[in-house]
Parts: structure tokens; C-alpha cells; sequence
């Protein structure tokens, strides 16, 4: 997520939309950025946004931040409004992720900079092997066990290695009229960061 924050555009006073904010992880590091001068964090879940408000409301040393009630597939906000998006760990319980690319692109102004957090599936064999096993066996078993639900944690395994990784998803960044699209694979590609800019006006 740090990571996440140090690729927004390298300019001062960004607005910035957090889709998927959760309980504002990913809203909580970009304010921390030293270059945000407002964030809104967007999610579907109320109750995890009143725990993310608690935690804005602990961090008074943070630019300002609203929180509030949002489908990242029809946006509640105006057009060209925001010099960033982000979404971590989001786009991919998204129903129709091309629906919402098209609108992180059209909240964002011409220059602004769209950044996805999401799972992906590393590509070097040895690490992919291993990585596989964890996902479908060693998680499930466990994260089951802990939280008496292991259907909810073979949904996740599923999700992430079916959902479109790597060339694929900036295919669909690209598709929604992203320029300049490029893929940052962290922890040895078991997670990837997708940045592509609006184009027009400076990055």
C-alpha cells in the first residue's frame, strides 16, 4: 500500500479517490504521501467505513478525508474531479470491471493517475508452484478453520487465479482509455500494482 502511495502523480495538492476503501488502509497511506491535499474514500460496506472513520479521526496529523457510500461501478462523483484513484485488493469482486475502469477514468482529470492493488499469480515456476499450493490448500485449511468458513476461502483462492493478471488486466486498463499503462509485481508477482494516466494535461 505504501508502494501504491509513492506512485501518485509527483505533484502537490492531489485529490484522490479510494474505491473499495474498506476500512481506509489504502486512503490512510496515500494521505500520508506528503502530496494529497483531500481524499475520499468510497466503499459498500457501511460498517467498515465506521471503522475507518474512527481511524481518521485518530490520525488529525492527515490532510482532510471524507468517507462514504460508493459502487466503484457507478460513482457517485462528478467528472475530471480527482488527480488519482486508487483500489487495493477491490477491482476484483467488481461484477463488471470494465463498467468500473470506465468510470475511475472518467472521475479522473486529464493527467490524473488510476493505481490497482490486486492479487495476480506469479509467472517464475518454482515461486508459482508454491504460491498455488498456498492459495488452494494451506489457506483454505487454515483461514478456515479460524474463521469456521472455509467456502468463503476457496471463493478467494478461485478469484485469484482466475481473475485476468499481469498483460491482461492492462489490456483492460488500455480498453478503458488508459495510456501509459505499465504493471509493478511486487512479492515476487504474488501481487501487482497497474498504473495508467487519463490522458492530456501533465501526469
Amino acid at each position: 500500500r505504501r508502494r501504491v502511495a509513492d506512485l501518485l502523480p509527483a505533484r502537490p495538492n492531489l485529490h484522490v479517490l479510494d474505491l473499495a476503501t474498506g476500512t481506509g488502509d489504502q486512503l490512510l497511506a496515500v494521505l500520508g504521501s506528503g502530496r494529497v491535499q483531500e481524499g475520499v474514500g468510497l466503499d459498500l460496506a457501511e460498517r467498515m467505513l465506521d471503522v475507518g472513520r474512527v481511524k481518521l479521526a485518530a490520525r488529525s496529523d492527515l490532510p482532510a478525508a471524507r468517507l462514504g457510500v460508493g459502487d466503484a461501478m457507478a460513482i457517485p462523483e462528478p467528472d475530471a474531479a480527482f488527480d488519482a484513484v486508487t483500489i487495493s485488493f477491490g477491482i476484483r469482486n467488481v461484477p463488471d470491471v470494465p463498467r468500473a475502469l470506465r468510470e475511475m477514468h472518467r472521475v479522473l482529470k486529464p493527467g490524473g493517475r488510476l493505481l490497482v492493488l490486486e492479487s495476480s499469480v506469479p509467472t517464475w515456476a518454482p515461486v508459482r508452484a508454491a504460491y498455488l499450493f498456498y492459495i488452494r490448500h494451506v489457506m483454505p485449511t487454515i483461514a478456515g478453520w479460524l474463521s469456521g468458513d472455509r467456502a468463503a476461502y476457496r471463493y478467494l483462492n478461485v478469484t485469484m487465479e482466475q481473475f485476468p493478471h499481469g498483460p491482461a488486466f492492462c489490456r483492460l486498463m488500455e480498453d478503458a482509455g488508459f495510456a501509459a499503462v505499465q504493471a509493478h509485481p511486487q512479492c515476487f508477482g504474488s501481487v501487482t500494482i497497474y498504473q495508467g494516466d487519463r490522458p492530456g494535461g501533465a501526469a
